[in-house]
């Protein structure tokens, strides 16, 4: 297992997947984009600054887009586990590598 995020789809992965594995890079794209703004203005508040509205407008904003995408990825994998329950399988076993290999998630102890 690799630590690619490129976002192409893997080719050991089943193609019926590929509709959960673009709904999964589409949610973490989102995180990354509210995580940051959310950043950016932490950082402005340290330096003394304060939020405008228009700034807490877009981040509202940011976290609605972000819970839309992880709905959509839920709905496409619970599609995908009425489909194929294998292909399903294949694609959580995957996106669980990759994230342990980003050390966004520990290893399991057995």
């Amino acid at each position: 297992m690799t630590g690619d995020t490129s976002g192409e789809f893997p080719a050991e992965l089943p193609a019926i997947a590929h509709l959960a594995w673009s709904s999964y890079h589409a949610m973490v794209a989102s995180k990354t984009r509210h995580f940051d703004f959310l950043s950016e203005l932490d950082r402005k508040h340290e330096g003394g600054g304060r939020r405008s509205l228009a700034e807490i407008a877009h981040l509202e904003q940011l976290l609605e887009l972000h819970t839309r995408a992880v709905k959509a990825f839920g709905q496409a994998v619970a599609q995908l586990a009425t489909e194929d329950p294998g292909a399903r399988d294949s694609l959580l076993t995957h996106l669980h590598g990759l994230n342990a290999a980003l050390g966004a998630e520990p290893e399991a102890k057995h």
